[in-house]
């Protein structure tokens, strides 16, 4: 009977760490290296050049990033909270999740009665500058962070005085949210 006793103890040892590396082995990550693309929202940003001469640009995709086997992998949550990808010459170098509400270009409430036309135009023309200002900010930002250089930023996102606004509003917010657009004379 002690016999019996002396070995039930390190079978139960072997018997509860096999246990647990299985269960170990089945919650390793098996998302595969690499990007895996299940929707595509928005591509083709251009951020600028790195010293090398790679070009940078940045996309939103739904999917999931995994850089190696060594490093965690990350998920788009939706088409709200994508995946952000950078590319260097079309291959993927970096990905995170990017929020899209974080983006959304201000809405210009109405003002009080004694605000004229000109005057609610003039402060919504300064709230889309204001917020083009801190999206352009945001993507030099990013470009910066993946090795673009000054110049190749210069070039992509001209300084205030070298730009025509209108335009710059457009192609940011597109035609359809830009104050031209919805604005009644």
């Amino acid at each position: 009977m002690a016999k019996e006793s002396s070995l039930m103890w390190p079978m139960l040892i072997i018997v509860a760490g096999a246990g647990i590396g299985g269960y170990i082995w089945m919650q390793r990550d098996k998302t595969p290296v690499g990007l895996v693309v299940t929707n595509a929202i928005q591509g083709g940003r251009p951020l600028g050049e790195n010293s090398d001469g790679g070009n940078l640009t940045a996309g939103l995709v739904e999917g999931t990033w995994r850089e190696d086997e060594n490093s965690t992998s990350v998920a788009s949550e939706s088409a709200e909270k994508p995946l952000m990808v950078i590319y260097e010459d079309g291959t993927p170098i970096h990905a995170e999740v990017f929020n899209m509400s974080d983006f959304e270009p201000p809405k210009c409430e109405e003002g009080d009665e004694d605000e004229t036309a000109g005057e609610y135009a003039e402060r919504c023309n300064s709230e889309l500058e204001k917020a083009r200002g801190e999206i352009v900010d945001y993507w030099k930002k990013v470009g910066k962070e993946h090795g673009a250089t000054d110049e190749s930023l210069d070039s992509i996102f001209p300084k205030e005085e070298e730009s025509t606004q209108p335009q710059e509003a457009e192609s940011i917010y597109g035609p359809m949210l830009s104050l031209q657009s919805h604005f009644m004379w």
